[in-house]
């Protein structure tokens, strides 16, 4: 008898675990949209969403001293990070001003070639709002010109067989701590 008491102590919690473990894993955080990205990419009207989801996030930031480091990462659907058609945007800042910024448009199932990148291209950044509250930033802008096509790694992306975009994007974005 006490050799069965002492299984049931040892595996009931076991037993326990193995069914909750199930129900939690079926319950994630739901995502919350921390941010948009609007506009024309190609002629085209398009949304791409800043999402969060527990401790994962779409919009982080980095701070280095005076430097700032934004990435935002849009997804065509809130609950479904395909990178294909999403759209990257990082931005750096030194001392508030925008001292350097990448956009990239993956139009394949990896962040790898082929891409519409800011590489070689004609795009400009008008970010209107940058405001630090505690351990969240929020950033209001707009990237406009011409992505340009990068067909392989290792290769020059080039302007003349780029897209058009006009999008504007308000997120807010997460620290992140080393």
């Amino acid at each position: 008898m006490t050799g069965k008491h002492a299984l049931w102590v040892w595996l009931g919690p076991w037993a326990l675990l193995s069914l909750a473990a199930p129900l939690a894993a079926s319950a994630p955080d739901e995502p919350e949209i921390s941010g948009s990205m609007v506009g024309l990419l190609d002629g085209e009207e398009r949304e791409w969403f800043i999402v969060s989801q527990g401790t994962d996030s779409n919009a982080t930031f980095t701070e280095l001293g005076d430097q700032v480091q934004i990435d935002l990462v849009g997804f065509v659907k809130p609950d479904d990070w395909q990178v294909r058609d999403s759209l990257s945007l990082s931005i750096t800042l030194e001392e508030g001003e925008v001292t350097n910024f990448d956009v990239l448009h993956p139009i394949g199932a990896t962040a790898m070639p082929p891409v519409f990148t800011s590489d070689n291209a004609s795009v400009r950044l008008n970010l209107s709002t940058y405001e630090v509250q505690g351990s969240k930033v929020h950033v209001v802008g707009r990237v406009e010109g011409v992505l340009a096509l990068q067909k392989e790694l290792g290769e020059e992306a080039v302007e003349d067989e780029g897209i058009g975009i006009s999008v504007e994007f308000d997120a807010e974005a997460s620290r992140l701590e080393y």
